[in-house]
């Protein structure tokens, strides 16, 4: 390898195209994928959703969650192995050089900000289920500080040491997740039957299955362009998504369900299984902030390219670890409802620019038309979310279908003002 190859593998590709020769299949976005998707943030936003919906709407609902989010993820993965291109790149190319600065800010913000949440909330599940366990007083900070240490080193292997840590951590998973239902066998029945107490709409709820990954769905490019074939990374995340993330939700919903504790960890502790599910908490959460810090790195680097990238991600994990210490935990659902309406629309915008044919000569009108999508797409997204404005209800959904029609049109429209301006003054005949 070169001494310009080696960089450039270094920094993550952070600025080039990924070569052939580092791609593989489909199946490292799945592990790395579904392996994000065994974290603690899934395990809690199952037990509310389910509690408030009961069981049979809450299945429902974490199934349209994962429709949606199977399809987009499906489509941002197969962009970024059909182009070899990250999300930096691609956003250069659909939103140029201004635009771009600013998806790319956006992006590293929420990464930074989930990294922290992610951390957050397993401190204090972690800390408080260890006091559970050994009666010892724990502080949330001895466990979230030395976890973003564990965190910035896996995050330093870069796409391949993700999804080493998938290829243990979803089998440890659907282990612990079939010893659940096992254990809480006798009260099925009375899960099934489990009413809700209304507290988050089916809406919402699917809109908070979409938000909760949906940070991952906008940086698929970034794992996507190490898949060879662009349909086999589009199965593997779409797979990832579309199937294993509700049968997840669903499943460690059931042991919450039968036992009436707040979430999965909890429950696992009560049935006398604590210790493997604390692993898999700890193994989840790992693999999860490692690819937010992997894919926030690659945003900065991309847009500050004389930093070094492991100064970049020693920096993020300083943040985090700020985070962390003020409480970022308390901010999880709200988050995640922010998130779920103004990335999806980015997400469908980086996919529409990088698969339709670009213009012959784009000049600044075509630079500033998905920047517009992606404000008037969030706008109807919040006005579903509140209640002021509908198509389909959810909220998630509105704001991909507004921000895909509304690029559509204006692609067109803009594609023909030059030639129809040429043909006014004369110059074609």
């Amino acid at each position: 390898m070169s001494g310009l190859s080696n960089e450039a593998a270094t920094s993550g590709y952070a600025k080039e195209l990924v070569p052939e020769s580092e791609q593989g299949t489909g199946w490292k976005i799945f592990f790395i994928v579904a392996g994000s998707l065994c974290g603690l943030p899934v395990f809690i936003l199952s037990a509310h959703i389910f509690s408030s919906l009961g069981f049979v709407q809450g299945m429902a609902a974490v199934a349209v969650g994962g429709v949606i989010s199977g399809l987009l993820g499906a489509m941002t993965a197969f962009t970024g192995s059909k182009s070899r291109m990250g999300l930096a790149l691609l956003a250069d190319q659909a939103f140029g050089p201004w635009g771009a600065s600013l998806v790319k800010l956006v992006i590293a913000i929420s990464l930074i900000g989930w990294f922290g949440v992610n951390i957050g909330v397993l401190g204090v599940t972690a800390a408080s289920a260890l006091t559970q366990m050994t009666g010892y007083n724990i502080a949330a900070l001895t466990v979230g500080l030395p976890v973003c240490l564990l965190i910035a080193g896996i995050t330093l292997y870069g796409a391949s040491g993700l999804e080493r840590l998938g290829n243990i951590l979803v089998p440890a998973t659907l282990l612990v997740l079939i010893a659940s239902l096992v254990l809480v066998a006798p009260q099925l029945g009375e899960v099934w039957s489990k009413q809700g107490n209304g507290a988050i709409s089916f809406g919402g709820a699917v809109s908070a299955v979409v938000g909760a990954y949906v940070v991952g769905i906008v940086i698929q490019p970034d794992y996507g362009r190490f898949v060879r074939r662009p349909a086999f990374a589009a199965m593997g995340a779409g797979v990832a998504l579309g199937i294993a993330y509700p049968v997840i939700m669903t499943m460690s919903s059931v042991a919450s369900l039968a036992s009436g504790t707040p979430e999965f960890i909890s429950a696992m502790i009560l049935l006398g299984f604590g210790l493997p599910a604390l692993l898999v908490l700890l193994l989840g959460a790992w693999i999860d902030s490692s690819a937010c810090l992997y894919s926030a790195s690659l945003s900065l680097a991309n847009q500050f390219p004389r930093f070094r990238f492991i100064t970049i991600i020693a920096a993020i994990t300083v943040v985090g670890v700020v985070l962390v210490v003020v409480g970022a935990d308390k901010a999880f659902i709200p988050f995640l409802i922010a998130l779920s309406v103004s990335l999806p629309p980015l997400a469908t915008i980086l996919v529409l620019s990088a698969l339709l044919p670009q213009p012959s000569h784009p000049h600044a009108v075509h630079r500033a038309i998905p920047v517009v999508c992606w404000a008037l797409a969030t706008i109807f997204g919040l006005m579903t979310n509140y209640g002021y404005w509908s198509f389909s209800t959810l909220p998630t959904f509105d704001a991909v279908l507004i921000s895909a029609v509304i690029f559509i049109m204006l692609r067109v429209a803009v594609s023909f003002a030059p030639l129809t301006s040429a043909v006014s003054d004369g110059s074609v005949e």
